[in-house]
C-alpha cells in the first residue's frame, strides 16, 4: 500500500526550482529531513528523490537503508493546513476499524503535525485513473470496483470522522461578488465565468436547492475531493489516495465527483473538431439572460442549425462512450452500499453538473479569455444542475 512514483511524470528533486525556491529538497524544505529523523527514519538518499506537482509539495524516494517513502508536506501558510493533516490521520483511524476491504490505500508510516509532514509507504509503478482513462484502460470492471470501493468507504464507522463547516458546492459569497483579493488574483477567463455565474439567478436557485438537499441527507464518511487521479492501480490492486478532505458529508459529493469526471471528458471531446464560431452560436444558451435578437444563432439560422446538429451528434457519440463506465460504477456502488436514499441519484447528477463548472474554473485560471468550449462545458453542467431528474436515466444512474 503506497503512493505512486511512475505517474504523473516526476521531476528530480535536485532540479526543482521556482520563484523564491532553492533547488533541492534539503534547501527548499529543510523541515522534511528533520521530521523524518524525528520519526525514526534513516536519512533520505538525495539521488533517489523525485518531486511531484500538485496542491501539496510531495517527494518520492528511498532512505539510505532502502525504505521506500512518499512524503507529503501540507501548506503551512493555508488556514486549513492543520485541519487537512488531522483529516488524513483520521482516515487511518477509521480505516483500521472498517474491517476487510476490496481496495487499499497508501499506508501512513508516520507524521509530524508541527511541520505538517506525512510519510507514506512507497508504491512503485502505479498507474493513475486519469492515465488509465486516457488509454482506455479504465474499463467497466474497474469502474464497478471503484463503485464498490466508495460504498465500502461510505460504510466506515463514523466515530473518528468530523464534518466540515460548509460542504457541498462551496460557492459561498462568490456567487454575489468577489473580494478585491479574489478579483485581482483571477485570470480574465475566471472573471468572465464568474460574471456569467453571478448573473444566473436560476443557477443560484439550483445550487441553493442542492446544498439544502445535501444538508438534509444522511451524512457518511466521504473522500470529499474525489477525482480520477486519486484512484491508482498497482499489480491489479485498486487504491484510493489523498485523504485531506476526509469528512462526514453527503455521499453524493463523492459519487458526483466520479460521474462528473467522465461527463467532463465527454463534454470536452464533443467539441473536438467543431469550429469554435459554430460552438459560440450553439452555446449562447449558457448566457443567463440571452437576447434572441443579438445571438449569432439568429443572425444565421442555417449555421446555427448546422452547429446544433454537429454538436448533438458529437455529444451523443461521446456520451455513449462513457455510459458503460458510469453505469458499471453506479451498479458497483448500489450492490454494496449499506443504505441508498431515494434522492441520491438526483443529488449525484447535481454534483456531477457542478463538477463541470469546477473543472472549467480550474482550466480558466490559466487563460486570459473564456473559450467557447469552456462555455459549452459550463452549459452542460448548468443543464444538469437545473434539471437533474432529466439526466438520471440518460447518464446511466438507474436501478439495474
Amino acid at each position: 500500500m503506497a503512493a505512486t512514483v511512475s505517474t504523473p511524470p516526476a521531476t528530480p528533486a535536485a532540479d526543482r526550482a521556482g520563484p523564491g525556491r532553492t533547488p533541492g529538497l534539503f534547501e527548499y524544505a529543510p523541515e522534511v529531513p528533520v521530521a523524518l529523523a524525528a520519526l525514526g527514519f534513516a536519512p533520505l538518499d538525495p539521488d533517489s528523490l523525485v518531486s511531484h506537482l500538485g496542491r501539496n509539495d510531495s517527494w518520492a524516494g528511498r532512505t539510505t537503508d532502502g525504505t521506500g517513502v512518499f512524503i507529503k508536506r501540507l501548506d503551512g501558510q493555508a488556514p486549513d493546513g492543520t485541519d487537512r493533516y488531522d483529516r488524513s490521520c483520521a482516515f487511518e483511524s477509521a480505516r483500521t476499524g472498517a474491517g476487510a476491504l476490496s481496495w487499499e490505500s497508501p499506508a501512513l508510516l508516520g507524521g509530524d503535525r508541527k511541520r505538517l509532514v506525512l510519510v507514506f509507504d512507497l508504491l512503485v509503478d502505479a498507474v493513475t485513473g486519469n492515465t488509465l482513462a486516457d488509454e482506455d484502460g479504465f474499463d467497466t470492471g474497474l469502474a464497478r470496483r471503484a463503485g464498490r470501493a466508495l460504498a465500502e468507504l461510505h460504510g466506515f464507522p463514523t466515530a473518528d470522522v468530523r464534518p466540515k463547516p460548509r460542504p457541498g458546492t462551496r460557492t459561498g459569497h462568490r456567487l454575489a461578488a468577489l473580494t478585491v483579493a479574489e478579483y485581482t488574483a483571477s485570470s480574465g477567463a475566471e472573471l468572465a465565468l464568474w460574471g456569467l455565474l453571478q448573473q444566473d439567478r436560476r443557477l443560484h436557485g439550483a445550487l441553493r436547492a442542492l446544498d439544502a438537499r445535501s444538508a438534509a441527507a444522511d451524512h457518511l464518511p466521504v473522500h470529499g475531493d474525489l477525482r480520477l487521479d486519486q484512484f491508482l492501480l498497482c499489480d491489479g490492486t485498486l487504491q484510493l489516495t489523498d485523504w485531506e478532505e476526509f469528512q462526514l458529508a453527503d455521499p453524493a459529493i463523492d459519487l458526483g465527483g466520479f460521474v462528473g469526471q467522465w461527463l467532463y471528458r465527454a463534454a470536452s471531446r464533443m467539441f473536438t473538431g467543431v469550429d469554435t464560431d459554430e460552438v459560440d452560436a450553439e452555446v449562447d444558451a449558457t448566457d443567463p439572460d440571452p437576447d434572441p435578437d443579438l445571438t449569432d444563432a439568429d443572425a444565421d439560422g442555417g449555421r446555427a442549425a448546422d452547429a446544433h446538429g454537429t454538436l448533438m451528434r458529437s455529444g451523443e457519440r461521446e456520451l455513449a462512450a462513457v455510459l458503460p463506465v458510469i453505469g458499471a460504477f453506479w451498479q458497483g456502488y448500489r450492490q454494496h452500499a449499506d443504505r441508498l436514499d431515494p434522492e441520491l441519484a438526483e443529488r449525484v447528477v447535481g454534483y456531477a453538473g457542478w463538477h463541470l463548472f469546477d473543472r472549467t474554473m480550474a482550466t480558466a485560471s490559466v487563460r486570459p479569455t473564456l473559450s467557447a468550449v469552456q462555455r459549452g462545458i459550463a452549459g452542460v453542467g448548468r443543464g444538469a444542475l437545473l434539471a437533474p431528474d432529466r439526466f438520471i436515466e440518460a447518464i446511466g444512474l438507474v436501478a439495474s
